[in-house]
């Protein structure tokens, strides 16, 4: 596990199976990560990669949450198949790509928009996101203007989608080594970020890899990790 998820947590997590009803009527499952003593009314919507809701993702919640934000992780692959917790390997990657391109980009996005919503009658909600769920997040700053901030990790498909402005403030994390997001794409994105009316800060990270994140994944780079995450709970809490 990552230095930083190593620790004990300070602070009871209350962790809860919930429903919502999304805005097609489709009851939307998400887990609720709730800390004891939530004071500082900011919430956090953890959208998963490709390979659904793994410890991982499960751990990442977890140290928001332990930091006082609520946590809420919508399973977005519930309308294909409840629960998917895929492994980091060729066939999870090939199973997590297949329900990625069967369920398509609007009704997850819907969805995220949906639970923002939910969060928003009662805190201010940011939205954060890895790979596949950096580019919905990405996605759903674009068009809803609920979110008080986004953060989105090596979100390859970021380049196809710099048409629309960004409605807040927004961070993103990319690894140099990472061949799926090549510096041309790179520079599309800053090329994009001049442009746009709201501070999008776009962070590069050496020897780092796609996944550089996950302690799951043979790309882990504890230093890009621990350095990311530092900026962006700053970046959550200021």
């Amino acid at each position: 596990m990552l230095s930083y998820l190593n620790l004990m947590y300070r602070t009871m997590i209350k962790i809860t199976n919930k429903i919502i009803k999304s805005a097609d009527d489709y009851p939307l499952p998400y887990l609720l990560f709730e800390p004891e003593n939530n004071t500082n009314n900011k919430s956090i919507i953890l959208v998963y990669e490709i390979f659904g809701l793994t410890d991982h993702i499960k751990n990442v919640a977890k140290e928001y949450a332990e930091n006082g934000f609520l946590v809420a992780i919508p399973d977005i692959f519930s309308r294909l198949e409840n629960n998917i917790a895929l492994p980091y390997n060729k066939e999870g990657f090939s199973k997590g790509l297949h329900l990625k391109n069967k369920l398509g980009w609007e009704l997850p996005v819907m969805d995220i928009v949906a639970l923002a919503a939910t969060l928003r009658l009662e805190r201010s909600v940011s939205i954060l996101g890895f790979c596949y769920g950096a580019s919905l997040s990405w996605l759903a700053l674009q068009k809803s203007f609920i979110f008080e901030r986004g953060v989105c990790y090596y979100g390859s498909s970021i380049p196809e989608f710099l048409e629309l402005n960004i409605n807040c403030s927004v961070l993103l994390h990319f690894g140099k080594e990472d061949k799926g997001i090549p510096p041309l794409s790179i520079e599309k994105i800053k090329t994009y970020i001049k442009k746009n009316t709201n501070k999008v800060e776009l962070f590069e990270y050496e020897n780092a890899d796609h996944g550089f994140n996950c302690d799951e994944r043979k790309s882990y780079n504890k230093i890009a990790a621990e350095m990311a995450y530092k900026k962006t709970l700053k970046f959550l809490k200021d």
